[in-house]
């Protein structure tokens, strides 16, 4: 017997499951942009805090791990359907992000006299390791949608792959007029999302998840 290989890792039923899961919690609805607004205040006094584990309170909150893996499956399955709803669900984060943190950055600076340079922790983007660490945090999302035990590593995904605060910041340098801390920002925002869909994509492709998916529409 072989304890360290499991011969049959990918069954149809444990796939089917994962495409309904998915496809299920990934509803634009009150819930996740309440999560989003709530991600962005912690974020955002993590950032003028200074304080780590603030910050990864609002890593672990964001909800846009589930937009970016459904998008990738829309893409997988060519269903224009879930690539639309998971582009604007991602967009209108976006904008949630940049509306909230701009003003609420502004009374920051000037009431509170925070400072956006002392308060701000690094965003320099380090194009290698942002994508690196970004590929696998895309591949283990994907992988844990299947295997129940890794699906549990979801909160360290969302620690290990920066989502909501780069975002966030891009919001507080934009504030702050620092049009080139802004992009730095941004830039390892886009960064996470792409490596996170090339890896995602990818791992849906070599698991076979467009077969499956034709499968199970066709039997509907």
């Amino acid at each position: 017997m072989n304890f360290f290989y499991n011969p049959r890792p990918f069954l149809a039923e444990h796939k089917q499951h994962a495409i309904k899961t998915l496809i299920e919690d990934t509803i634009p609805d009150r819930d996740f942009y309440l999560l989003i607004v709530g991600a962005v205040l912690l974020a955002l006094s993590g950032i003028f805090l200074d304080s780590i584990p603030v910050l990864i309170a609002g890593m672990i909150v964001a909800p846009l791990m589930y937009p970016l893996l459904l998008l990738s499956l829309g893409l997988t399955v060519c269903d224009g359907r879930l690539v639309m709803r998971s582009i604007a669900m991602l967009f209108v984060s976006v904008c949630i992000a940049i509306v909230i943190t701009v003003p609420v950055s502004l009374v920051a600076m000037n009431v509170f006299s925070v400072s956006p340079e002392k308060a701000m922790i690094s965003f320099s983007p380090n194009y290698f390791f942002d994508i690196f660490i970004a590929l696998i945090s895309g591949f283990i999302a994907t992988y844990g949608l299947v295997r129940s035990k890794v699906g549990g590593a979801m909160m360290g995904i969302g620690i290990a792959v920066s989502l909501m605060p780069p975002l966030v910041a891009t919001g507080i340098e934009l504030a702050a007029l620092n049009n080139i801390l802004a992009m730095d920002a941004f830039t390892i925002f886009a960064l996470n999302v792409g490596g996170i869909l090339v890896a995602s994509y990818l791992t849906f492709v070599c698991f076979g998840f467009y077969r499956e998916y034709q499968n199970n529409t066709k039997g509907k």
